[in-house]
């Protein structure tokens, strides 16, 4: 049966689930009259629509946004319901050359499912097909790289596996933006057709040292920092990377703070951050103190001074910081 239920968080990959059903049942020809779209309706209007016949030639297909039906909790359709009844019965009888498809967009982080346990739904999952779009967790790093290269190849470009890790790790785990910047970095490698690691760190990981002396410092690795450090001060003033520092050290210090009695998503909502990038955020913090990150702030301010009143040159004055 032509019957389909589409749902969940990643709007991004649900919406081009969307649009290649629509690729595959509508006649471009006759897609203008054969493709009908009801936003939340109500059941009278709902089951009207659903006994509609196709226009000339063709399939038809009705699009029915219907979150309010479908989540749980809602009780605002009862099984016992005439309607209800009627609305499922057209399903189970529904013309061959009409399908339908309900879309059902679960707010981001909400942590909200369909309800499995009433009738409508388990009737489109026996007559016909029911899929979920979740989003990825931030642990999934390989499975994120891999749609990365999934993407690109539908683009007609290849993307190395290191080069879709460090697309990711830049980008954040949002498949809208990683798709725009693979369209991106295919435009600046033209005519090439494979993206290499160093062409994602040249177009979108300017301050790619910057992350890496962040994060050695963080670690109490003062070599490697420091090694980072000098690298960085090939091509930027002390003063530039100290604020970027500062502006690290602040995001990690509300981070760890508020994780006391926060979750990641309610952090990444109270800062207005991505919730993923959060997440790994707290995995990098899970073991520092909240002191520890105070006290590398004041080490940054105490530089900051010194440099700016002159009392000792800047190299030496972020040195002694990232080395305390």
């Amino acid at each position: 049966m032509p019957v389909y239920l589409y749902w969940g968080e990643e709007e991004f990959n649900l919406n081009n689930k969307i649009k290649a059903l629509k690729d595959k049942i509508l006649d471009p020809a006759w897609s203008m009259l054969n493709h009908k779209k009801l936003k939340e309706p109500d059941l009278q209007q709902l089951t009207e629509t659903l006994q509609t016949l196709p226009m000339s030639f063709g399939n038809m297909l009705i699009e029915v946004e219907a979150s309010t039906i479908f989540l749980r909790g809602n009780r605002k359709f009862s099984s016992s319901d005439p309607l209800v009844k009627k609305l499922i019965d057209i399903l189970e009888n529904i013309n061959d050359k009409v399908y339908v498809l309900f879309v059902c967009h679960i707010p981001r982080d909400s942590g909200k499912k369909i309800d499995s346990t009433i009738k409508l739904t388990k009737t489109i999952d026996k007559i016909g097909k029911i899929e979920a779009f979740n989003p990825f967790k931030f642990y999934q790093e390989k499975e994120i790289a891999t749609w990365i290269q999934k993407n690109a190849s539908g683009k007609g470009i290849k993307i190395s596996t290191d080069a879709a890790l460090e697309l990711l790790h830049n980008t954040g785990s949002d498949l809208r933006k990683l798709s725009s910047e693979i369209d991106k970095i295919a435009l600046y490698v033209h005519p090439e057709k494979l993206i290499k690691k160093q062409d994602v760190l040249e177009l979108c990981s300017s301050h790619k040292n910057i992350f890496l002396l962040a994060e050695y410092w963080l670690q109490s690795n003062k070599y490697e920092a420091l090694n980072e450090l000098h690298k960085l001060l090939e091509t930027d003033h002390e003063l530039k990377i100290m604020a970027t520092l500062q502006t690290f050290i602040r995001k990690w210090i509300k981070i760890k703070s508020e994780s006391r009695n926060k979750n990641a998503y309610e952090i990444s909502q109270s800062l207005g951050m991505n919730k993923f990038l959060v997440e790994k955020d707290l995995q990098k913090l899970k073991n520092i103190k909240l002191n520890s990150l105070i006290n590398m702030q004041q080490a940054l301010t105490q530089a900051e001074s010194q440099i700016k009143t002159g009392q000792i040159n800047s190299l030496l004055a972020l040195e002694m910081a990232i080395s305390a």
